[in-house]
């Protein structure tokens, strides 16, 4: 009868050996809530066969690489094809063990599932810290569930989701004035992406603001800035097969140093760009105008809305989830700051900053993806054609050479040596998929005439054709 006694009290000894500002129940309630929710959403992508691009199977090659302790050579990419001489992000290798355990594609969603709601933890935490347990609920739930992380989960998963945690983990370092495990934190943006050593560059100017120690924010931002050249100079053209970066086209550098002004016209008067900014702020309440922290989202948006690439403008995609973080420690940040001021209209404004961005967080939730969990369509728009790839996946097994397209990429790539369809130099296959409806394609494609064009040497059959998914097998 004295053991159970003992045995609780030892676990409530555990319980008070952790920080007070890990113990926060609302942070522990938008992780597990928010993980089950980004999970869901994505088994239900994966049974319905969905693939909005082939990220996924870049990186869940990436991952099989690591796990196998070899260089990350992405097949989909292209023969040889190092991704890190595409994008650098090294600190994914953290992943590989998960991967290890569980090789599929579908083990990076959970993983993307897990980062993004461990990154809803801290926010919560620091919240709760700065703000007190309302605002820890309020703000926790806001960040978790709000447009830049919704819209970066339902494209599965891509490497920023690393940041998402670090910056995440950052801004609870910050909110409770640890500067040097906030600097340390910070600094690890440098191997998730090749851009974020500007936000490191920023965030280092943040650190010193909020501190007072100029030389620590210095340090961080000399890191930064001698990352990013390091990078942009030397280690990406060394592993990129054409000695360069892929993505330098993308931003007309003459043109912004030719008329700054200009480009900055174009910005407030481009209708996707504008938006982008308006939810930011009004997401935010404002707030990330108030915060030394704010500044921190100006890289970020800087490049996406310099470049000539439209997709990076908009709301839409994983490029704003690197902004959630920031955003939302501005707003913790104001939020606080605004308490402490000697005017009645400021305190009671940051008072109720975190039910206001709960609230804006509310009113955009109809629009964003989690919303379609509670609609039939998203769990049986196609069963004709989730009947079809089933079957395709299973003709196709494992330890195969296969091309494919888009559609059913993610769910081949574990076990296969995979290529993408018609790429030069690929191999000839021993299985060629073809998602005619969801596989990229602009025009028809009849699988019996097009595997004899791009792999003349070999004979074909065309062993499956129903609901637009073709699989030919070579003879």
């Amino acid at each position: 009868m004295t053991q159970q006694p003992r045995v609780m009290q030892r676990m409530i000894d555990h319980i008070r050996r952790i920080p007070r500002e890990m113990r926060p129940v609302s942070a522990w309630t938008v992780f597990f809530l928010g993980t089950f929710v980004y999970v869901l959403f994505s088994w239900g992508q994966w049974r319905q066969f969905q693939s909005p691009s082939y990220d996924l199977t870049i990186f869940t090659q990436t991952l099989q690489q690591y796990a196998g302790f070899d260089a990350p050579i992405v097949t989909v990419k292209g023969v040889g094809y190092n991704i890190l001489g595409d994008h650098f992000h090294p600190l994914l290798i953290l992943l590989a063990p998960f991967y290890a355990l569980a090789p599929s594609a579908f083990t990076l969603l959970i993983l993307q599932a897990l980062l993004l709601s461990a990154s809803g933890f801290f926010i919560a935490s620091a919240a709760d810290h700065r703000l007190g347990r309302a605002a820890g609920w309020l703000v926790g739930l806001a960040y978790t569930f709000s447009w830049g992380v919704q819209e970066a989960h339902a494209v599965q998963f891509h490497e920023v989701a690393m940041s998402a945690l670090v910056l995440a983990i950052a801004v609870w370092f910050l909110s409770t004035e640890r500067w040097i495990a906030a600097s340390i934190t910070t600094g690890l943006l440098v191997f998730v992406k090749e851009d974020l050593p500007l936000t490191v560059v920023t965030l280092g100017v943040v650190i010193a603001w909020l501190s007072g120690r100029w030389v620590l924010g210095v340090a961080v931002s000399a890191w930064g800035g001698l990352w990013f050249l390091l990078i942009m100079k030397v280690l990406l053209p060394a592993l990129n097969h054409e000695n360069g970066y892929d993505h330098s086209d993308k931003i007309d550098l003459a043109a912004l140093a030719a008329d700054p002004f200009a480009v900055i016209a174009e910005i407030l008067t481009n209708d996707a760009k504008m938006g982008t900014i308006w939810l930011v702020l009004v997401a935010s309440a404002f707030l990330v105008l108030r915060s030394p922290i704010g500044l921190a989202v100006i890289p970020t948006l800087a490049w996406r809305f310099v470049s000539t690439n439209e997709g990076y403008w908009g709301a839409t995609w994983h490029y704003s989830l690197v902004l959630m973080p920031i955003m939302f420690g501005a707003v913790i940040d104001s939020a606080a700051r605004l308490r402490g001021s000697a005017s009645t209209f400021w305190r009671r404004c940051g008072d109720v900053a975190p039910a206001v961005v709960l609230a804006v967080a509310v009113t955009l939730a109809p629009n964003l993806p989690m919303s379609n969990l509670i609609g039939p369509p998203f769990w049986d728009s196609d069963p004709e054609r989730t009947a079809s790839a089933r079957t395709a996946v299973e003709l196709v097994g494992r330890g195969n050479v296969v091309e494919s397209d888009v559609g059913l990429m993610n769910h081949l790539v574990a076990g296969n040596e995979l290529y993408y369809v018609g790429s030069e130099e690929n191999p000839v296959p021993d299985f060629i998929i073809i998602d005619q409806n969801r596989g990229g394609w602009n025009m028809e494609i009849r699988l019996a005439d097009y595997a004899p064009q791009i792999h003349p040497d070999a004979e074909w059959r065309v062993i499956h054709d129903e609901a637009g998914i073709q699989v030919a097998q070579r003879v």
